[in-house]
């Protein structure tokens, strides 16, 4: 991918204009009036360069992506303000009914991959924050609470957006807790991770105050209720039924206890066998 930009300061010219309401051909006529290049400018230069710019300021993938497949609808800023973009894009989703539906504290990204055997896979687009690929059971996260808590009063995103994002990874990623504190410190690339996702204190799980990720929860939720351990491992922690669970090792225990004793049993009647 081609791009105009060549400094730091081209990206915050790029931004400043944005975010002053400019439409899309002001911003274009805007660089190439710069002439930050003596090379001739590709239109497809400029357009990336807006793009990666528009990504910069709401994190969100914006644009063509050469040799690049999503299989989601791709987004392109044509016209208007970035703010009515970002309002077109994070749009309400509430369609769903959540009777039943409780976010207690069993609820969390640890356990949702330790017992129901998700996967977690971080990402830096918020459209795709707990978005759920069915086909290998991956639940994609917006990490990036620091650049959430920077924009809590930012005018870019809808009316309490950022807020209930931050509220999401709050009960996810329970501030304090060790396990699971030290689960996601061992995720791949953790350099890369945004640790401040520990430290989102506000926790509301009444899910009928969710407006923007109301469907998306209730859907991880009922895949996380509904699925039932696969291997030893997720047994072992699959305690949100302690009922079930203590009378199931109870029953594993003796089993494995009586196998063993008719082991021993046995070898015993065959060494004597041999050795009268």
């Amino acid at each position: 991918m081609v791009l105009i930009i060549r400094t730091h300061q081209h990206i915050i010219d790029i931004a400043t204009c944005i975010q002053g309401g400019y439409s899309r051909s002001d911003v274009k006529a805007y660089i190439q009036q710069c002439q930050w290049t003596s090379d001739s400018t590709s239109e497809s230069a400029i357009n990336a360069s807006i793009d990666l710019t528009v990504h910069l300021l709401c994190m969100l993938d914006v644009g063509e992506f050469e040799n690049a497949y999503s299989g989601r609808k791709k987004l392109l800023r044509a016209q208007g303000s970035l703010q009515d973009f970002v309002q077109e894009t994070l749009l309400e989703a509430a369609s769903l009914k959540n009777e039943g539906t409780k976010l207690d504290g069993t609820f969390k990204m640890y356990n949702v991959v330790r017992i129901a055997g998700f996967k977690l896979e971080p990402t830096s687009n918020l459209r795709d924050h707990l978005r759920l690929r069915d086909v290998n059971k991956t639940i994609e996260v917006f990490h990036h609470a620091s650049f959430l808590m920077a924009h809590t009063q930012s005018s870019i995103f809808p009316p309490g957006l950022v807020n209930e994002t931050l509220t999401t990874l709050a009960f996810l990623f329970p501030e304090g807790e060790r396990e699971t504190e030290k689960w996601y410190k061992k995720q791949d690339g953790p350099e890369e991770l945004d640790k401040n996702i520990l430290c989102c204190v506000k926790v509301d799980r009444r899910i009928r105050d969710y407006k923007y990720w109301h469907d998306r929860l209730i859907i991880l939720k009922t895949e996380f209720d509904e699925t039932r351990p696969s291997n030893v491992t997720q047994w072992w922690n699959y305690r949100r039924d302690v009922s079930q669970w203590y009378p199931l090792w109870v029953a594993i225990s003796l089993t494995v206890l009586f196998s063993l004793v008719q082991s021993i049993e046995g070898a015993l009647q065959v060494y004597k066998a041999y050795n009268p």
